[in-house]
């Protein structure tokens, strides 16, 4: 599942605001042309026409936070700071300000001051129940999983259908290792959605990252049943039967993949090293081979495991060659198969 930030940025497009701060018709129409802006994605325009705003009024707390708004969305998370904090220096009331401050922090790092601007927040607007997701998120991205659960459980007590954030929670749950639960939240999204193949991709991931490899195959078997020509499931499920030493039908889905994709040299290591599991050395070899020809990148790990499977052939100077280029490659753990094989 993709892990794709929350963010919601509030526009203000009620005018009955403006007019108490814009007395002139002239001002208040400015202010409209920089709102209207905004809503076009215009956000560079939109700031022009704050400036001018505030040349005719320095103390609108309304326009510091619509400009600081058109920053954050242009990825200037430090200047929107900076008009975030001169509206709350005029009016604390501008609730929204909060929620799109710990935005910026949040881009920026500051967690610590992301987390509290988004709990004034929740303080000030308690029936806007979605930021429990994005302090979720921000846990998340903390490390605290267990404190992204409690958001996460918060917000699921009110929206109790929502997929996207039961699956969140889910990874959550596993990276606590709460393997049971994590599956539980995954089999709740099934149900409200058996349409969503992309429930047994994540169900797949997460038995796969608790090392229960064949419950992930299942899972990736029951996805290419309905979506065969998915590639990150075949590329997964091939990886789960490599984890689980069912090396002849990791190489099937390997093959499959090759075959679609013939110069992704991954594959081809992939094969030769379940082949040499398997002792089919000459096979290993040649396999082994492509990968070089096709520029894999850790070459001296694959130069190790062609000298090894050179080396089960007794076929001992090809063996050793591989073995020193391996060590001039920078793989130290050669040095081993060297001392003990090249004497």
């Amino acid at each position: 599942m993709s892990s794709k930030q929350y963010r919601k940025l509030f526009l203000f497009l009620l005018f009955s605001r403006v007019l108490v701060s814009f007395s002139q018709q002239d001002k208040d129409a400015l202010f409209r042309n920089g709102i209207r802006l905004m809503v076009d994605s215009s956000y560079s325009e939109a700031i022009r026409v704050f400036d001018e705003c505030l040349g005719l009024d320095n103390r609108s707390a309304l326009t510091y936070f619509q400009r600081g708004t058109c920053y954050l969305m242009l990825k200037k998370p430090n200047i929107a700071l900076v008009d975030f904090n001169k509206t709350l220096a005029l009016d604390t009331q501008l609730s929204e300000t909060y929620y799109n401050r710990a935005l910026a922090h949040q881009t920026l790092k500051n967690y610590t001051f992301s987390e509290a601007d988004f709990l004034i927040y929740k303080s000030k607007k308690p029936g806007d129940h979605k930021v429990m997701k994005n302090l979720g998120l921000l846990m998340e991205e903390m490390g605290d999983y267990k404190q992204s659960i409690k958001y996460y459980s918060e917000y699921l007590s009110i929206y109790p259908q929502n997929t996207e954030v039961l699956q969140r929670r889910a990874l959550a749950y596993s990276e606590i290792n709460a393997l049971e639960l994590a599956i539980a939240d995954v089999d709740a999204c099934y149900r409200i959605d058996p349409s969503d193949s992309g429930i047994w991709m994540l169900k797949g991931n997460i038995y796969y990252d608790a090392k229960a490899y064949n419950l992930a195959i299942d899972a990736y078997n029951l996805l290419l049943l309905n979506n065969p020509g998915n590639k990150e499931a075949l590329i997964n499920r091939a990886d789960a039967f490599t984890a689980a030493m069912r090396y002849e039908e990791a190489i099937s889905d390997y093959t499959t993949l090759s075959s679609k994709d013939k110069y992704n040299p991954e594959y081809y290591f992939n094969i030769g090293f379940c082949l040499l599991q398997l002792n089919r050395n000459e096979d290993a070899i040649i396999s082994f081979g492509k990968a070089l020809d096709t520029d894999y990148e850790n070459i001296g790990l694959l130069l190790t495991f062609r000298g090894v499977a050179y080396n089960n052939l007794k076929l001992h100077m090809e063996a050793c060659s591989d073995w020193q280029k391996a060590i001039e490659a920078g793989y130290a753990e050669a040095k081993t198969y060297k001392v003990k094989y090249c004497k």
